[in-house]
């Protein structure tokens, strides 16, 4: 029998654990389930960010670390992975830091990731080409992330 879609008003908790990776979840459901521990950490964090935020920061984390696990240590680590997938930013400095990300100003947390670029580039290089401006780059990321987001496939058709 499949569950029903559960609209975020119903559960906020619950939808944000919708998210969760289909691995992982099956992973989760091998040891017993959702642990308390993730939907307190999940319930406090709803305080402070949104529950797409909190979808899109599992996405970002899984992705970002888990995605490519094997299966048997997926299964050990799951309970971990679950809590590390919606616990707080570590960011000591700006509350609307998200994972280096700065939600308010669109830019790089100059706390916890501080650009270190570093250009090796000729003096004759420098002054050839056209330079985009900070708005231009900035709708060419949301550009990005829209057709990104358009793209997904979803296993049982795409979520509304």
């Amino acid at each position: 029998m499949a569950i029903p879609y559960m609209s975020q008003g119903q559960d906020p908790v619950g939808w944000v654990t919708e998210a969760y990776p289909r691995p992982l979840r099956y992973a989760l459901s091998q040891r017993g389930g959702i642990p308390h521990t993730v939907r307190t950490v999940i319930a406090g964090q709803l305080r402070v960010r949104t529950a797409e935020q909190l979808r899109e920061r599992i996405e970002r984390r899984w992705f970002g670390g888990f995605a490519h696990l094997p299966a048997p240590e997926l299964l050990e680590r799951a309970d971990d992975i679950a809590l590390q997938l919606v616990g707080a930013p570590g960011c000591e400095v700006s509350l609307r830091c998200e994972d280096g990300w700065l939600l308010d100003q669109d830019a790089n947390c100059m706390w916890c990731r501080p650009s270190r670029t570093e250009f090796h580039m000729r003096d004759e290089d420098l002054t050839d080409g056209r330079r985009s401006s900070a708005e231009t780059v900035i709708r060419m990321a949301a550009e990005i992330r829209t057709s990104m987001r358009a793209n997904r496939r979803y296993p049982n058709g795409p979520r509304r």
